[in-house]
Parts: C-alpha cells; structure tokens; sequence
C-alpha cells in the first residue's frame, strides 16, 4: 500500500472495549447531504456486520494456521501496532501504535480511525496499521509474529466507509527494512490482497477494491525501481458497499502466480514465474491498515463520517 515518487503503488496489547453507542451511532449514520444530494437510498451500514459466515476454502485446502480473534485482547505474540507517525503516501493519519486505535472486541480485530483536529496532514486523524513482523516494529521484540509463503490466505473482513478512506489487507516482504529486515522496497515485494477507496472508481470507491503486486523489475534486483503489477479490480453490484457486510478476502499463491478471490469467486491474477519476480519467493508478513487520504484516494471532507472501523472477523492461511 504504498506510492512512492516515480511510480503509484497500489499499498493490535491490552484489551479495550467495543465502540461506544455514539460512536458507532456516528460511523453508521449516512452523511444528511449526501442522502439529500443524490435520489438513490443510502444504505444501512452497521459494524459488526450480521451476514452469516458460510466461507470453504474449497477441495484440498487444508487449515493450517488461523486467529480468529476469539480472546479477550490482541495475541501480540503475532500482531503488532506499528507506531509510524509520519506516513507514506501524503496519508493525513498517525499510526500512533495506542491500544484504542487496534484491538480486540466480541471475537473480532477492529480497527479504529479517528478524527482529533483539522483535516491536515499528520496531524487531523489517528489510525492504526497492525503488523504481523516477527519481532514487531523493527525486528527486535520477542514477538513471534507470522510469516507466510504460498497457500491460500484469506481473511474475513467488513471495510470502512467515506470519501477519503484507504482500507487495505496487504502483505510485504520479511526482508523488508522498515521492520528491521535488510532489504529495501520495492526489492522486497508487496502483495496488496485488497486495498478501497480509489479515487478513479464512483462513489467514492467503497463499492470497488483493487489488488495489485509490487517489484523491481530488474534481474538481481538492480535498479530498485518500482514496478507495478495491476491484479484487476472487483466492484459489488447495484451500488453496494463493501461496509455493508462481511467478505472473504483472499488470495492463492503458488510458484507460478498469485490469484485473487473474493468470496470464493477469482478476480485477478498474475504471473509470479518470471525471473524479475523473485520477490514473490520469499516469506512475508500480513498488515491490515486504515489510511486517511493519500495517492490512492480522495480527501475527507465535513460528510466522511468519524470514526471509521474495519471489523476482522478472522485471518486463516490453508495449504494443499
């Protein structure tokens, strides 16, 4: 889920309680001019979403790992709250790393962003980017973390909503200097399982998710250059919004190439069998994140309602 200067790139410790009434109150209630600016209904959105779960992972995938978030806090022996206070991407949000922007509620990962002053950058919005790096922030701490290298992994997910929202369900490559590894990116690969909120897709892009990879394209890895491999994009139909109800988010990944199902039903795919892809051969870590504006999305204004939430109902990883 990262932009950088030459090229776009398309990129939880204590327990804490659920939303409060007003705030969910706040986060579900349609924005009174948009109802009144369009003649279309604007749908009921409430977090946790009620839609049953019926997700199979299909024949001859077998569980191998799961967090089904089913304790009463954070396993921080696998996820971390990354403190990045000033983020990529011209993102208005800190990931300050405090427990109420990630935590644990009902059997469920929320994550939490919030508006604390002016709509400016850095300094208008807190949220939280949640990371699954063993040794967490840089590499150093005790926790375990997760790592994962091909599979099916897949995650169960009810997305925020508002103009300027950048929720994603991403993964970067262990090596990767930010967290403590040695290798810079876009060497070290990116793989975005899902990212909204798109500027170039209607409504603000809550109805369309896209995926994408990111590599240096380069044999060995020379230049360090940004390449960006677009997976395709999944819009819902008559006008829905993926804040509406849960999804299946996953991906597939085998030697040859990555391909992406929501819902069990395949939307994208790319190649990974080239010898320039080399990144995507090599464990990496899962990020679930919110991000406020940036490259890939629009800017809030006084109609994004806050906060915004992205409830996750569970993360699993199966292999053949």
């Amino acid at each position: 889920m990262r932009l950088l200067v030459l090229v776009c790139a398309v990129i939880l410790a204590g327990c804490a309680s659920a939303p409060p009434p007003s705030e969910a109150a706040q986060a579900s209630a349609p924005p009174a001019s948009a109802a009144a600016d369009t003649a279309a209904p604007v749908p009921e959105i409430a977090y946790p979403a009620s839609n049953p779960d019926t997700y199979e992972p299909g024949e001859g995938w077998k569980l191998v790992w799961s967090d089904e978030f089913s304790g009463s806090a954070l396993d921080e022996n696998v996820w971390t709250r990354q403190k990045m206070l000033y983020p990529y991407n011209n993102e208005y949000q800190q990931y300050t790393g405090a427990p109420d922007t990630a935590y644990v509620s009902d059997g469920y990962m929320v994550i939490k962003a919030a508006k604390k002053g002016a709509d400016v950058r850095r300094t208008g919005f807190t949220s939280a980017r949640v990371i699954s790096n063993p040794g967490g922030q840089d590499g150093t701490s005790s926790a375990a973390g997760k790592t994962f290298l091909y599979g099916k992994i897949a995650a169960r997910v009810q997305l925020p909503y508002g103009k300027g929202l950048w929720p994603a369900f991403w993964m970067l490559g262990d090596n990767v200097s930010e967290t403590g590894g040695d290798t810079g990116w876009p060497v070290s690969g990116e793989i975005d399982i899902l990212e909204g909120g798109s500027n170039g897709a209607p409504g603000n892009g809550d109805g369309t998710i896209t995926g994408a990879l990111h590599h240096d394209p380069s044999a060995g890895n020379r230049i360090k250059a940004n390449h960006f491999l677009m997976a395709g994009s999944k819009t819902l139909p008559n006008g829905e919004l993926y804040a509406q109800k849960f999804h299946v988010f996953e991906i597939e990944w085998d030697p040859d190439k990555i391909v992406w199902k929501m819902d069990g039903q395949k939307w994208g795919e790319v190649s990974i069998k080239e010898e320039t892809r080399d990144e995507f051969h090599k464990p990496f870590y899962a990020i679930f994140n919110i991000a406020v504006a940036g490259n890939y999305t629009s800017t809030p204004d006084e109609d994004t309602p806050f906060p915004q939430f992205m409830y996750v109902d569970w993360i699993r990883e199966y292999q053949r």
